[in-house]
């Protein structure tokens, strides 16, 4: 697995044009989302979601909320890593 890298999905249009909006890719590989949410508390503004995984242990949370795309970034790569580790697989430099 290569190390993560955020790009912008060019989704957004019209009034959602200015939102931030990014897909996860781990090499060619699309892993999950960021994106800003309209509407809604200042503290669940950005959703994330790990996806492109197979299996997963009970526990893990693939999803979540953050007020700042920071916390997003960082509630994934947590997820990513957990992921990871019951994988047993490791990121490629």
């Amino acid at each position: 697995m290569m190390a993560l890298i955020l790009r912008p999905t060019g989704l957004g249009a019209g009034i959602d044009k200015d939102r931030q909006d990014f897909t996860i890719y781990s090499g060619d590989w699309a892993m999950g989302r960021i994106y800003q949410q309209r509407g809604g508390p200042d503290s669940l503004r950005r959703f994330w979601s790990l996806h492109g995984i197979f299996g997963k242990p009970v526990d893990m949370r693939t999803d979540g909320h953050a007020a700042m795309l920071d916390q997003a970034k960082a509630q994934f790569e947590t997820a990513w890593r957990q992921w990871l580790a019951w994988a047993k697989l490791q990121e490629m430099p």
